[in-house]
């Protein structure tokens, strides 16, 4: 399997993954949903990776990625096709934690399939071209699911969506074969355990780096369709403003090679730590929509950068034969916040309003990028 195969499947299923998220949001909020209520529903795509995320890593690393991949797949397509068949509030529940648990296979499998196509710097290029892909479905699946919306109507668009990810299980059978079978050999399994990675120095400022990023995404990606929907901006519209985020993660994605040779892995994720946390305390102050959307774009620079570089960064430093289970505990990490921060700051939203959520968040990145400028020896 190469790696343009990998590219195209990424396009396929992460576009409908993205779009749902944002559809399921507004639909909530259609049906009559409270600002609480949808943080608990995005809370749930991260209720199985939160507790397979390592299992699934060391299955990666003992038996290949050919089957999880396939499995993940498939559970994703299901679980965005359900709520066309029955729409209703309480089944998008029952959706979205389908939906994660077959993601969480889907991501460390394609993570693993990316790290294994080369070493030093050919993998840190070809990570950014997985990163780039990623960044083109944040793109490709809210502004779709957007303008889908307006068009036809919230439940169509789930149909739409899971055509999506139903194309990228046919192209998966289509290149199945060319996936190894196998895992490559590792030492003595037996004796390996978690918290060994924990312990870690350099790992472990990576796993608090990637929470803190992934909090701001998550904060993003709930509170700006929150946000949006109460200063009576458009479905389409806040699919763009979402859209312009997308787009600067796509260009500053790019440049990565460029800033890595400059500045290195740990000190550009620093970097872009300040810059978000800097951007966050903006969004309150706007209410127009081309506003919003730089203000968007300039927050998709500080953010796009953090998940490769988090990425690669794991993969660099996990020890040999343990890669998929350091990918896998770093989502581990990263979904817990999936799980609480929706959770924890949907309740704060209700109670104080929006506002405060930004700011907080901001507080955070910044402590997050303060506390990412550690670098270590990556293995090669």
């Amino acid at each position: 399997m190469n790696l343009s195969q990998l590219v195209v499947l990424v396009l396929l299923s992460w576009s409908g993954y993205k779009g749902v998220r944002i559809l399921n949001t507004l639909y909530a909020l259609e049906l009559g949903a409270s600002p609480f209520a949808v943080g608990v529903l995005l809370a749930m795509y991260a209720l199985f990776p939160v507790v397979l995320a390592v299992y699934a890593g060391k299955v990666a690393d003992r038996y290949g990625v050919r089957v999880p991949l396939l499995g993940g797949m498939v559970a994703m397509a299901a679980g965005i096709f359900l709520p066309f068949l029955h729409p209703s509030l309480p089944l998008l529940f029952v959706a979205a934690a389908i939906v994660g648990l077959g993601f969480i296979f889907v991501q460390i499998s394609m993570q693993s399939i990316t790290g294994s196509l080369g070493a030093g710097a050919e993998r840190t290029r070809n990570f950014n071209i997985y990163a780039l892909a990623i960044a083109c479905t944040d793109l490709i699946g809210p502004v779709s699911a957007g303008f889908s919306i307006d068009q036809f109507g919230h439940v169509p668009t789930f149909l739409m969506l899971a055509a999506m990810n139903a194309a990228a299980v046919l192209g998966l059978l289509l290149v199945y074969r060319r996936i190894p079978a196998t895992a490559q050999k590792a030492g003595d399994r037996g004796a390996q355990r978690m918290m060994d990675l924990v312990r870690q120095p350099a790992l472990r400022r990576i796993f608090i780096a990637s929470a803190v990023v992934m909090t701001g995404i998550d904060l993003y990606q709930l509170y700006m369709p929150l946000y949006g929907h109460a200063i009576g901006l458009s479905a389409s519209a806040i699919g763009m403003v979402l859209g312009a985020f997308a787009a600067a993660a796509f260009v500053v994605r790019a440049l990565i090679p460029v800033l890595v040779r400059r500045l290195g892995e740990h000190k550009t994720l620093a970097h872009s730590l300040f810059l978000a946390a800097a951007t966050f305390l903006l969004i309150p102050f706007f209410q127009n929509a081309v506003m919003l959307g730089a203000v968007s774009f300039v927050l998709g620079l500080g953010l796009g950068l953090g998940q490769p570089l988090s990425t690669i960064l794991t993969y660099n430093h996990s020890p040999a034969g343990r890669v998929g289970e350091a990918l896998g505990l770093r989502i581990a990490v990263n979904n817990i916040t999936h799980v609480a921060v929706p959770v924890i700051f949907g309740a704060v939203g209700a109670a104080f309003g929006l506002s405060p959520v930004f700011w907080v968040n901001s507080v955070f990145l910044a402590l997050g990028g303060y506390s990412s400028r550690g670098g270590g020896a990556a293995r090669a």
